[in-house]
């Protein structure tokens, strides 16, 4: 039993999300001619990761090259004629104008094959790939193509965090700031420091219910995004000098031989653990000497005749 657990002031269920996430989306309609993505692939913001079939884009460009290198000798030509005096005003604005023009038409090309190259958004982590080499993609709220407008979605695994919703009548047990426990449903018996980062400022109707952002002081890798997971919101009040407090339940307190301790679980049997107490709130009793915190005791002692050393079996078991 985690001893900050133990000084619990809520408890409530939710997932882990991202707050850094961003869908891939192509600005224009093409088939993929080449990408670059794979689940579980790192990538940086500004990195090349796809591209769809520009060849005709290309060609275009190429044309739109020498006519607007042409226009530029033209124009260089009446420019030349108009200072001996040779040709009109007329003929050198008409020069001067079919530059713009084909100037114009280059950037428009060139805007059109920057849009067949997709770039990744931010740094993260691909966690979803719906596209794949020859599917034909197209921009978000065009229609659906073969694959749709989001081909691959990327996720900052550094902004993990956890949302959870709680009911209308707990709110008011919370404070922003106060510290918390996230434990994975995967992974019960591993506990991350956490904090309550934001209550959202609005209910939802029909659940009675607010939603709350709890953001992780510490990551590793078994934490993913959606999984899902239960946060045990703590009483800043079990801090004592930046450190928790050890809090225990008052029934795991037993007394042996004129001490009072409560007993450890090792493996298969039990341990009797000498402790020196000190204050009590409600169930819960303060823990000055004898145990450091997160040690796995039997909570209900008390209520048990149990012997130091005895055989015992967990109730998964």
């Amino acid at each position: 039993m985690s001893p900050s657990q133990a000084a619990t002031v809520l408890t409530a269920s939710g997932y882990i999300v991202a707050r850094s996430k961003a869908e891939i989306s192509p600005k224009s309609v093409g088939r993929i001619a080449w990408i670059n993505l794979e689940e579980g692939q790192r990538v940086r913001k500004g990195e090349l990761v796809a591209r769809l079939e520009n060849q005709e884009l290309m060609a275009q460009k190429t044309e739109a090259l020498v006519n607007l290198a042409n226009a530029r000798k033209e124009l260089a030509r009446q420019k030349e004629l108009f200072a001996k005096g040779i040709t009109t005003r007329q003929a050198l604005d008409n020069a001067q104008t079919q530059v713009e023009v084909f100037e114009a038409q280059l950037r428009f090309i060139e805007e059109q094959i920057r849009n067949t190259e997709i770039y990744a958004p931010i740094d993260g982590v691909v966690t979803v790939k719906k596209a794949f080499l020859g599917e034909t993609v197209t921009p978000q709220g065009f229609g659906a193509g073969t694959a749709g407008a989001t081909f691959a979605i990327i996720v900052d695994l550094d902004s993990l965090e956890m949302e959870a919703d709680i009911n209308e009548q707990n709110v008011g047990k919370l404070r922003l700031g106060m510290p918390a426990e996230v434990v994975l449903d995967a992974y019960p018996d591993r506990a991350y420091k956490a904090r309550l980062r934001q209550i959202v400022p609005t209910a939802d109707r029909q659940k009675g219910s607010v939603k709350v952002k709890v953001e992780l002081l510490e990551k590793d890798e078994m934490v993913l995004p959606e999984m899902s997971s239960r946060v045990y919101f703590q009483s800043p009040e079990i801090l004592q000098d930046g450190k928790p407090r050890v809090m225990i339940p008052i029934s795991s307190v037993v007394e042996k031989d004129g001490k009072k301790g409560v007993f450890l679980v090792r493996q298969d049997n039990v341990r009797f653990q000498p402790v020196t107490l000190e204050n009590s709130t409600g169930s819960q009793v303060e823990v000055k000497e004898g145990l450091s915190g997160g040690e796995e005791l039997v909570v209900e002692a008390a209520n048990l005749n149990l012997e130091d050393g005895q055989k015992i079996r967990r109730r998964s078991e």
